[in-house]
């Protein structure tokens, strides 16, 4: 068995907020900039149209991810991930996002908006931040 080096600190404390983050590609039948443009915009109209989702959520960013940059990021010498955008998500715990996809409008506005810019399965990471550098 590898010796691992021994901890110079304990594993940072969860903050109090849990970021969900949802990994997803494009409908291959719409152009990246389609693509890219109707999430900035399209998607997010009924979004906040829904009173649980802007009371519960604590931040929402939205990662972009263009074949230029793909390509750039290949340089780097490092595996990359196949994916065109990232949702991240941050509330205050898990009971507050089942809260927000069990609601009604929220189940309505994602049938309605399903398959016309991304393909599904998304693929879903839930975690905490431990921020080391910059302001929250």
């Amino acid at each position: 068995m590898e010796e691992v080096p021994q901890l110079t600190g304990p594993a940072p404390a969860p903050r109090q907020c849990i970021r969900v983050s949802m990994f997803f590609n494009k409908n291959p039948n719409v152009t990246d900039d389609y693509f890219h443009a109707y999430w900035a915009n399209n998607h997010l109209e009924p979004l906040m149209k829904i009173a649980k989702f802007k009371e519960k959520i604590r931040r929402y960013n939205q990662h972009h991810i263009t074949p230029a940059l793909r390509e750039q990021a290949k340089t780097l010498g490092m595996p990359t991930m196949d994916f065109d955008g990232v949702a991240e998500i941050w509330i205050d715990s898990l009971e507050d996002w089942k809260s927000i996809t069990s609601d009604p409008q929220f189940k309505q506005a994602g049938a309605d908006d399903r398959g016309k810019f991304i393909s599904q399965p998304a693929r879903l990471m839930l975690g905490y931040d431990h921020l080391v550098l910059g302001a929250v």
